[in-house]
């Protein structure tokens, strides 16, 4: 409430920030109610360096996520809250755990074989990935998404691939205000392979062909390859009898089960994974000062039984103003825990019998037939006990904080400094149980009547062998320090607004690793390394490398609509420094310009109904990168094998020379693109279109072993990358209590090796010898290669087998298969209000690109992929074969095995049958939200607002139908070689869940 002195019938013009001016004829008493506006164009976004600028001014593409979008599927996780919102973000959701593991790439892929992740970005200090996995979403006020490389010119080297710009939450004046939520949430495996549940545990144990007592019916030979402690499954097709499972215990005991398929056996394997999230914030202020402060708990227990996290953490900032001073600072403590399974629990259970109740053999310690001396199988140890006994424990205790000094020296001047710090430490146990094996079971465990023909030997297989157990103990820890110092000019100068910074930023960072282990436990239980036989194993590694560079940001507009931007910076790196090397080479300057046209401001007839704003852009920049590892310059001196052997010391050579001359590679970028609004506001689009190339990589390429060492670190390479990105929003409602938004983002991405090293036309990225990416000479990269079938040279598309034994033939050649990086990228969104009641959805689409299972090899390997299921004699698909003369004649040759020598001697071999189109669909998230209307919360007298919510994330997945393996985003590795996946991925998952908010 308030009070205006004006004459009678005066017109009053009402504005506020956010919303539209609205007029009003003056009345003794009266409310004035503002609309918000509808379009956002004067919005202020954080750019590089803590940078404010108004959206007109900004000549690049970015984004900008508010804490809205990245809450609406209560991800507790940022990383994974980003996915499919934002064009040109990629957000690769690696692994699926306790504590998962995610790739964040802008535009792809511009090193070959260097780091190409986004720069992480908080509160305007340069971090690191790891503040990802421990930072609270909903501590955070937005995310900037700066694109390009004229976006992330002032971050130096660290932001050649763009910049991750988190900006939390600082309070906000006014009365004291509590909020408290509460998240519980569940999850359940969404997807896993194809398992055949037709035949049971068994391998080639029947005779060969052309050996003495070969039977020619394949029924014959697939009850000899029947046996009771067999990990393949390539025995007779279940029956429903009732048969041993392993051999008889050392107290008589036989485990008798009926030999019949049990319904989702290894899914049963897993659990239902519940996580809760509780946390509370305090924010508030007066006419000087603001402050907010949160405290989170996030607990999950996964999928994968016993396996655990437990995320806390508190978050203080504060603002004070002294005149023409403003100071304030953030600091954050965040502590983690996890304790999860080392083991491959996954591959344990494709080595499992779809007859085998798995779920029932989880209490090991007492249960004699899941306790390793009387599990049934011969070859794979028991999953819950090998879960069990192989944990790794760790715990992240965070530090990060930020101070920052504004001072107002004139109209003209703005002096700032912000310094800040970041202590992450990372300690850790990694510990295998000790196990002695029975006599009994090493020795005289054996298949009884009437089941003793398959009792090929006494003894258990695995028990050969007793578990000594283990442990390692490790302390990693990492500093970094951070500061920017700023003098911010802003003048006018007749129609002529200009805004300039010079900034001095410094990074320090610095890691220390210690490592110390035992390869062997003494008394049982005991994970301390000093309860040992024989040497203690372990390590120490150190590193510290700084970074210094002057920079220089120049905006100058001609009346708001023509904003010219240049930025330069000047750096000086320690991963290149020598005392004896030249200046040029670890010091370098590079540059930048944008332009930003505002057309509907500079031709207003252009400007109507139908079009009501146009911005066009264009930049032009080039960034210096210095992608060396730590001490490459340096030759490295690492101890022999099996040194240092008591008092002896062995030291080697390694087998990588560093070049003498090698500099920072260079990124050159071009830009183009508009904004534009159209249809009374309703309609936004922002296209862009972007090429980078970049020069003078630092890889590693093989080199004759005659020099002495078989790799040279060098400059070579030059790599392109373009692309186009699209975002629409809309606003289809506007009416009274109902509004309905929605929002489309497309991307299209792509890169090619454009040169190597003289010689040299490829070189292994990553993978296996049968199935790997790679960097090639004038293709895309990573580019999938794996061995395949030999094809009928009519063009035919037919698979040559051998005439003979109707088995397809291997080509070991290793061919290209395609591009491991999804080329297209879409992003479907919207947002339903009705009064009280919202609904929230964003879908995204992946695809363009290949990726390989050798999950699917090791299927067919195990025999428990659903594709070995046919068995009977026949003739292999769409084949051919070369007859006497050479001529291509249609097969019509059973194969000589189908129920062995097919699956695991000819067909695993071939690697294309695991290689799929990588595409996918996936509802990313979606929430269901009550507001409590104020008329019942008021009721209450205790709180101030309440809703409630029902959520989902990944709640479905479409993917290609010859991918019969699992989640294509999946991969082994964080690294560059994605593309590759494995049974070190724990099984996707669905989430779903409820939250409760109150405001106190």
């Amino acid at each position: 409430m308030y009070k205006i002195n004006a004459a009678e019938n005066a017109v009053l013009i009402f504005s506020a920030t956010g919303f539209s001016d609205t007029e009003s004829k003056v009345s003794k008493n009266g409310s004035i109610s503002l609309q918000r506006k509808v379009d956002e164009l004067e919005n202020v976004v954080v750019t590089a360096q803590g940078i404010r600028k108004k959206q007109r001014e900004i000549g690049y593409a970015y984004a900008k996520v508010s804490n809205e979008e990245i809450t609406v599927g209560k991800s507790p996780q940022l990383a994974q809250a980003l996915s499919g919102k934002v064009s040109g973000l990629a957000v690769y959701n690696v692994n699926n755990s306790v504590d998962p593991a995610v790739k964040i790439v802008l535009r792809g892929y511009r090193s070959l074989t260097g780091n190409n992740e986004a720069l992480v970005v908080l509160d305007g200090m340069q971090t690191t990935s790891t503040v990802l996995a421990l930072i609270n979403p909903n501590d955070i006020e937005n995310v900037s998404i700066l694109k390009g490389g004229q976006a992330a010119t002032l971050y130096g080297s660290a932001g050649i691939n763009g910049a991750i710009v988190i900006t939390t939450k600082k309070g906000q004046k006014g009365k004291l205000k509590v909020s408290y939520s509460n998240s519980t949430n569940f999850d359940q495996i969404s997807f896993l392979p194809q398992f055949q549940d037709t035949y049971g545990s068994g391998s080639h144990y029947s005779a060969s062909f052309g050996s003495a007592g070969y039977k020619t019916n394949y029924l014959d030979r697939m009850k000899e390859n029947w046996r009771p402690f067999e990990n393949q499954q390539y025995g007779d097709a279940f029956d429903g009898s009732q048969r041993i499972q392993g051999r008889v215990l050392e107290d008589g005991s036989k485990w008798i089960i009926p030999y019949s398929p049990i319904a989702n056996a290894r899914r049963k394997a897993y659990d239902i994974g519940v996580s809760t999230n509780n946390q509370v914030s305090f924010q508030g202020g007066d006419e000087s000062s603001t402050f907010y402060m949160s405290v989170e708990n996030n607990r999950i227990n996964g999928i994968v039984p016993n396996d655990k996290s437990d995320r806390t953490g508190v978050r203080l900032s504060a603002t004070k103003e002294y005149g023409k001073l403003l100071v304030g600072f953030n600091a954050s403590y965040t502590q983690a825990g996890y304790d999860r399974t080392s083991s491959d629990f996954y591959s344990d259970l494709i080595n499992t019998a779809a007859n085998i109740p798995v779920n029932d053999l989880r209490d090991w310690q007492t249960n004699p037939f899941a306790n390793p001396n009387g599990y049934y199988n011969d070859y794979i140890q028991a999953p819950n006990f090998n879960k069990d006994n192989n944990r790794q424990k760790y715990l992240d205790a965070n530090i990060q904080g930020n101070f920052d000094i504004t001072y107002k020296a004139a109209d003209f001047l703005t002096i700032y400094n912000r310094l800040g710090v970041m202590n992450n430490v990372r300690t850790g146990k990694n510990r295998t149980g000790k196990f002695l094996y029975s006599d009994w079971a090493k020795k005289s465990a054996y298949v009884p009547a009437p089941w003793d023909w398959a009792n090929d030997y006494n003894g258990i297989n695995r028990a050969g062998t007793d578990i000594l157990g283990g442990v390692t103990d490790y302390s990693n820890t990492e500093n970094v320090l951070n500061n920017e110092f700023q003098l911010q000019f802003k003048k006018d100068i007749g129609q002529f607004s200009n805004k300039l910074i010079l900034g001095f930023s410094l990074y320090q960072r610095k890691t220390k690793s210690i490592t110390i282990g035992s390869t062997s436990v003494v008394v049982p239980d005991v994970y301390n390394v000093s309860n040992r036989q024989g040497e203690l194993t372990g390590g120490e590694s150190n590193t510290l490398e700084r970074k210094y560079g002057y920079y220089a940001d120049l905006s100058t507009g001609y009346k708001d609509w023509l904003i010219l931007n240049g930025t330069f910076r000047y750096d000086a790196t320690s991963r290149f420094y020598k005392p004896d090397r030249p200046t040029n080479t670890w010091s370098y300057p590079y540059y930048g310009l944008a332009l930003s046209f505002i057309a509907t401001d500079a031709i207003p007839s252009l400007k109507s109904n139908t079009l009501n704003y146009a911005k066009l852009r264009i930049n032009a920049n080039k960034n210096g990168n210095d992608n060396l590892p730590l001490y490459g310059l340096d030759l490295t001196y690492p101890n022999g094998g099996g040194f240092p052997y008591g008092n002896i010391v062995g030291l080697t050579v390694g087998n990588t020379l560093p070049d003498a001359n090698l500099t920072p590679e260079f990124v050159t970028s071009y830009e183009v693109g508009g904004e534009f609004q159209l249809f009374n506001n309703r309609v936004n689009l922002d296209v862009s279109a972007y090429t980078q190339t970049s020069k003078g990589q630092v890889i590693t390429v093989k080199v004759p072993n005659t020099t002495g060492f078989s790799n040279l670190l060098i400059n070579v390479g030059e790599s392109k990358n373009w692309g186009y990105e699209a975002d629409l929003k809309v606003q289809i409602l506007r009416k009274n209590a109902l509004k309905w938004d929605a929002s489309l983002r497309y991307t299209y991405n792509d890169n090619k090796v454009v040169d190597l090293y003289p010689g040299v036309n490829q070189f292994l990225l990553s993978g296996f010898s049968y199935a790997n990416t790679n960097i090639i000479k004038d293709e895309r990269f990573p580019m999938l290669r794996s061995d395949g079938y030999v094809y009928a040279a009519d063009g035919s598309g037919r698979r040559l087998v051998n005439s003979t034994t109707g088995y397809p033939l291997r080509n070991t050649a290793l061919t290209n298969r395609g591009g491991t990086l999804p080329r297209h990228m879409v992003g479907l969104g919207s947002r339903f209000t009705y009064k009280d009641f919202s609904f929230a959805f964003n879908f995204e689409y992946r695809g363009g690109n290949q990726m390989y299972s050798d999950l699917g090899r090791q299927m067919t390997f195990t025999g428990s992929g659903k594709w070995t299921e046919n068995r009977v004699p026949h003739v292999f698909p769409n084949s051919a074969y070369l007859d006497g003369t050479g001529k291509i004649t249609d097969n019509n040759v059973n194969v000589r095995e189908a129920e062995y020598g097919l699956w695991v001697d000819n067909y695993r071999l071939i690697s294309e049958n695991f290689i799929n189109n990588a595409w996918f669909i996936k509802l990313r998230d979606v929430n269901l939200a009550w507001n409590v209307p104020a008329s019942l919360v008021g009721k209450t007298k205790i709180f101030s607002g309440a809703s409630v919510s029902i959520y989902g994330r990944n709640l479905f997945t479409i993917i290609d139908k010859a991918n019969f393996y699992t989640d294509p985003e999946f991969s082994f590795t964080t690294g560059n070689g994605q593309g590759i996946n494995t049974t070190g991925q724990t099984p996707p998952v669905r989430q779903y869940g409820i939250n409760v908010n109150l405001i106190f």
